[in-house]
């Protein structure tokens, strides 16, 4: 039980206000069809969440710092220029999402959203690492939210099994796009930075290895499975009634007339709580990278004081995507496909890396990657390149 947190923890991380929103919006277009989208998921996020974590507990060090040491200070500044900007999509997602979350529940926006953003500050930046550790895996349990609300939804479990397993007959250009920005929302190229990080700062030792890979499965298999339950409670209302929404809060409201008032509050509340561990780990994700690509001090154990950097930048991300949120016209449902879009088609790029880094023999000795890690992850990596090139092409030209 000493190992569990990083995998846990990144795998539902990727299920943020962000997430909710692009899998209530991907389900309501394109109803069950879109759960075949699941298995390809889990095993792309299994397999690098996994590789990201050994390569920190055999290495010592996170993402960034490699990237630095072996490609030199401008790659580094041009891959972290681009985490920046897409992380910084997926912050507005998150921030947007605990406003429509408390908006949900009538909540005054002016004294609440302050209030939660204050919390989250005091929080990480004064809790020590075992204490945010333990807080995040006690919100996971909220998330048992979606299980109980596409329960209520009635679905047609049946069609949901063979969704899973069937192709859908006809593929067009925006279910590819829609598939990718589901795949960039699950497994995000933040999120390896997140769990090397969190490894590294957790000081997981080689012997412990085994287990930590044990519970990077068990995490992405769970969150695949909550993410599942979201889609099918949105698929048997919101699709199979043709109400058109563009966001998870409009989600939580669409399937109330026809799974009832608990159906709605519960996956409100899950809302809320996703918003929330997105809106603390998605920046923290930044702030790690910003201190290991640029060699600062950076870890949840050590005071403010001493690692102001660090802390101030985590702050900075929070506040910016405030100020982002509250600019009038601002459309959270362009932003939220488009972020994960983004982050689909930047995976690739960090897929590279964690090839080149998880095959060093000099950095890694024994703990390489076999042949067949190396085949199950270049396929993921041109699966996804040509998905998004296609999917992206074919949306930009309305096809």
């Amino acid at each position: 039980m000493a190992v569990v947190g990083p995998g846990i923890i990144t795998a539902f991380a990727d299920n943020d206000a962000g997430g909710v929103a692009t899998y209530s919006v991907a389900a309501s277009k394109f109803g069950y069809p879109i759960l075949f989208t699941i298995i390809p998921i889990t095993i792309v996020l299994l397999i690098t969440q996994e590789i990201g974590s050994r390569i920190a507990v055999v290495t010592g060090k996170g993402l960034g710092d490699l990237i630095r040491e072996h490609f030199g200070i401008r790659i580094s500044v041009l891959i972290f220029s681009l985490l920046f900007f897409v992380n910084f999509g997926v912050i507005i997602q998150n921030i947007g999402g605990l406003k429509d979350g408390l908006a949900l529940f009538n909540l005054n926006l002016w004294i609440f959203l302050p209030v939660v953003i204050g919390s989250l500050f005091l929080f990480i930046t004064r809790a020590s690492y075992a204490k945010v550790e333990k807080f995040f895996l006690f919100l996971i349990v909220f998330y048992f939210a979606y299980f109980i609300s596409a329960v209520l939804a009635k679905p047609d479990w049946e069609q949901v099994g063979k969704s899973v397993v069937i192709p859908p007959s006809k593929i067009s250009f925006e279910f590819l796009y829609t598939s990718i920005a589901v795949l960039g929302t699950t497994v995000t190229a933040w999120g390896q930075f997140f769990i090397n990080s969190y490894v590294k700062d957790k000081k997981l030792t080689v012997d412990k290895l085994k287990y930590n890979r044990f519970e990077i499965y068990v995490g992405s298999f769970l969150t695949n499975l909550f993410s599942l339950f979201m889609m099918v409670a949105v698929a048997a209302t919101v699709f199979a009634n043709k109400v058109q929404i563009t966001g998870a809060a409009d989600a939580a409201l669409a399937i109330k007339p026809f799974a009832g008032d608990l159906a709605s509050v519960l996956f409100g509340a899950g809302l809320l709580v996703a918003g929330f561990i997105g809106a603390a780990i998605v920046p923290l994700a930044t702030a790690y990278a910003f201190s290991e690509f640029f060699g600062y001090e950076g870890s949840l154990d050590v005071s403010f004081s001493k690692s102001r950097l660090f802390y101030g930048f985590f702050i900075f991300q929070v506040l910016l995507g405030v100020v982002a949120v509250s600019i009038p016209g601002m459309s959270l449902f362009d932003i939220t496909l488009y972020a994960d879009f983004l982050n689909g088609i930047f995976l690739p790029v960090i897929i590279f890396f964690l090839y080149k880094f998880v095959n060093d023999r000099d950095l890694m000795g024994k703990y390489v990657n076999s042949k067949l890690q190396n085949v199950i992850l270049i396929s993921c990596g041109v699966a996804i390149s040509i998905g998004a090139l296609v999917g992206g092409i074919g949306s930009a030209f309305g096809m």
